[in-house]
């Protein structure tokens, strides 16, 4: 089975320069890296004043293109947020939702927050929570973005136990605070230690890992790399797992 990356983005970031921007930039860039199915959101819905404007510009591109699985930015301190998950699930196709929440100012103990993934969790679509963008170190002199904290996740996934939710963005220090939710998944875009894989599997479980390389803002290569492991290190299976089979579990439910 080919590889799954659920952690890719369209569009514009505006603190990276990045050649790929381009549904077709991206496919051709990941599949030539062995990937067969990607879950794409919007870098620009991020920053717009209505994220539904990059979600557009970004799946009018995607078109019925099966490579993707088109991920709905919503920012639900608008008042048109209900009505812009419905177009995303039933006019743009998409099959899961992300949110912002240290960029578009809202806590996860919202009420709407909430309400949104009771909407997720009728048409059987996962909710990922990007909890950061950029490690903190690197960002901009005159916008520093703190993380969701990961504390926030649990809560809200303990309060909602019927959903599935991913964790795009954690640190390798963070993927142990996780546990505490057996509806919670996450990727590794942002796990990094000497023996990366290993070490998460045993901080979070192999059934509840995911690929994700956040492209095209990292490295693909340095991302894929985590999964290059000796047999002794981690089992085959387990690797077979995060590669895609998690992935399609959380997809489907």
């Amino acid at each position: 089975m080919k590889l799954i990356d659920v952690s890719v983005f369209g569009g514009s970031w505006p603190f990276r320069a990045h050649a790929r921007r381009t549904p077709e930039q991206l496919k051709a860039y990941l599949t030539a890296r062995g990937v067969g199915q990607a879950w794409l959101a919007s870098a620009s819905a991020v920053f717009y004043p209505d994220p539904m404007a990059g979600n557009e510009e970004l799946f009018a591109e995607t078109g019925e293109e099966p490579f993707f699985i088109k991920v709905a930015v919503i920012d639900v301190t608008l008042a048109t947020w209900e009505r812009d998950l419905t177009n995303c699930f039933e006019r743009l196709g998409c099959l899961a939702v992300k949110l912002f929440p240290n960029y578009h100012g809202y806590g996860l103990d919202d009420p709407r927050v909430l309400r949104l993934v009771a909407l997720c969790r009728e048409r059987r679509a996962p909710v990922c929570i990007q909890v950061r963008m950029m490690d903190e170190r690197g960002h901009h002199t005159l916008m520093k973005v703190p993380a969701v904290p990961v504390e926030q996740v649990v809560a809200l996934a303990q309060r909602a136990p019927g959903a599935r939710f991913l964790v795009c963005g954690a640190y390798q220090g963070e993927l142990h605070r996780l546990r505490e939710a057996g509806n919670v998944w996450a990727d590794l875009s942002f796990v990094e230690s000497g023996h990366t894989l290993r070490v998460a599997v045993n901080a979070l479980g192999a059934q509840r890992l995911v690929f994700g390389s956040h492209t095209p803002l990292h490295s693909f290569g340095a991302g894929a790399a985590k999964l290059d492991v000796p047999p002794g290190d981690v089992e085959p299976d387990t690797v077979r797992r995060i590669r895609a089979e998690n992935a399609l579990s959380l997809l489907r439910g």
